[in-house]
């Protein structure tokens, strides 16, 4: 630019007649137009900063955000128990025998007077391992028998035999039940019932809390599920003894299981 203003200023110079003059004025004229034209495309294709943060403000004032929680409560309808047999001998392959001998008689509890399916046994642990027996006068051990230890996890669906079974289980030879965990098979269907009350709840604290802004809950922009939890209930050590006839049968509680959920909700207001 400095070029161009100075050469022009020596072609003015030079020229002392009117003609001339005019010509290089003519000139410059669109030259600036060009220029003022340029600044003013420039200048309109920027909003100005605070006419956006303006607009995010106001956007983000229409939404609320709030968390719901949904909790149901459930009756058992299976019930899982855990027992087995442990026996001891002098020796690990008479102590297995004996297990082995003891266990047949579960066995035959389970699937013939109980008619349970073969899916619904499971073993959940099998050991033979020795007894040590420590001599306080020389600091040595010894052992001294084998223990055998055959666990099984039991599937029950009919709730309503559980104390009954204890006892026949105990009788037959079960001398280890180490407890019983009542729980739902139908977990997706108490789930979903769940996040319905969880969202009813969202929406009743969404639509307390627009209205108290003197506004109203127009729809929901988003959604998130949090996780959702099941307390089963646990009865652990059960100890039990051969039922007889001037003895109760064993009583044995299912109690209920909640199923719980929560979900972080957003509205948009109007």
């Amino acid at each position: 630019m400095r070029k161009l203003g100075s050469e022009l200023r020596e072609h003015v110079g030079q020229n002392s007649n009117g003609s001339k003059g005019k010509k290089v004025a003519i000139l410059l004229v669109p030259a600036l137009a060009a220029a003022i034209g340029i600044g003013a495309i420039v200048g309109v294709s920027s909003p100005a900063p605070s006419v956006q943060a303006a607009e995010t403000v106001a956007a983000q004032r229409g939404i609320i955000t709030v968390a719901g929680q949904g909790q149901i409560k459930v009756t058992p309808d299976v019930a899982y128990i855990t027992l087995g047999v442990e026996t001891r001998a002098t020796t690990a392959k008479e102590a297995q025998s004996l297990n082995a001998k003891a266990f047949a008689a579960i066995d035959q509890m389970l699937y013939t007077t109980y008619k349970l399916s073969k899916k619904d046994v499971q073993t959940t642990s099998f050991y033979v391992q020795p007894q040590y027996q420590y001599n306080e006068k020389d600091g040595t051990s010894k052992v001294v028998s084998y223990t055998a230890t055959n666990m099984v996890e039991v599937t029950v669906r009919d709730l309503t035999q559980i104390g009954a079974m204890l006892d026949n289980l105990s009788a037959a030879g079960a001398n280890r039940i180490d407890g019983v965990r009542f729980d739902t098979e139908k977990q997706e269907q108490y789930e979903l019932q769940a996040m319905e009350k969880a969202m009813a709840n969202a929406k009743v604290k969404a639509e307390t809390l627009a209205k108290a802004a003197g506004r109203s809950v127009k729809q929901v922009v988003n959604i998130t599920q949090g996780n959702v939890s099941s307390s089963p209930i646990f009865q652990g050590n059960v100890m039990m003894e051969a039922a007889t006839a001037d003895k109760a049968t064993s009583s044995v509680q299912a109690g209920e299981i909640t199923v719980s959920t929560d979900v972080t909700v957003s509205y948009e207001m109007q």
